[in-house]
């Protein structure tokens, strides 16, 4: 009898240190897993936010990229060799006296005559708007509106406005820019490089004033 009242308390006191034992691995096992879940979590977060944030910059990029061509087309388009033409394109246009708005590629496209500068009729600022600029946008209007041109490119094919830089032929040939220059209706206005026709044009204008044609008969141009 003494054995098993020996053996109960040994029995129990083993009992008891191996479920106090197993509790304890038990709570440190979860509470291991519970920082590893936390820890998961926090990971799992920062990865997302990351996400987020590179698909904001880059849709931000995408959408200046995006603005930025729609303002300025074609900057980064290979330009054509110097002298090559283009076209026909239709005319939709007429801004002002020098500048056109043509039909190219299904796009509308600003064009600013090389070489010629026309009276203000547009401006933002109205004070600098004048009547003969009325009557050189008219004139244009007349040789051109409605009708297919052709461009011919010079060294350079942008401005500082993204504009396209063109000598404007008709379908017969002939050059905007000298029936402008020739009426007197527009004075030179050499931009560099694109120079091709410099001289040409400044005999069109000398001529228009030796003979007082256009503007240089009213005054306005001296």
């Amino acid at each position: 009898m003494r054995a098993v009242y020996t053996f109960f308390p040994a029995s129990a006191t083993g009992i008891c240190f191996l479920y106090f034992s197993g509790s304890l691995c038990y709570t440190g096992t979860m509470r291991w897993r519970r920082r590893l879940r936390k820890l998961q979590r926090k990971r799992i977060a920062k990865r997302r936010r990351t996400r987020f944030w590179t698909c904001a910059v880059l849709l931000c990029v995408l959408i200046a990229a995006a603005l930025f061509l729609h303002l300025f087309p074609g900057l980064f388009e290979k330009d054509p060799e110097p002298g090559s033409f283009e076209g026909p394109f239709a005319v939709v246009h007429v801004t002002d006296g020098d500048t056109l708005i043509l039909s190219i590629e299904g796009k509308e496209t600003t064009v600013r005559l090389i070489g010629i500068d026309a009276p203000e009729s547009v401006h933002r600022d109205p004070e600098k708007n004048t009547p003969e600029g009325a009557e050189a946008s008219r004139r244009l209007r007349d040789l051109a509106a409605g009708k297919k041109v052709f461009l011919e490119y010079d060294e350079r094919r942008y401005d500082q406005y993204g504009r396209t830089l063109a000598y404007v032929r008709l379908e017969d040939g002939s050059l905007l820019q000298d029936a402008l220059l020739k009426e007197g209706l527009a004075v030179t206005s050499p931009l560099e490089p694109n120079e091709r026709y410099t001289e040409h044009f400044a005999q069109m204008e000398k001529q228009a004033k030796e003979e007082k044609t256009g503007f240089w008969g009213t005054g306005f141009f001296s």
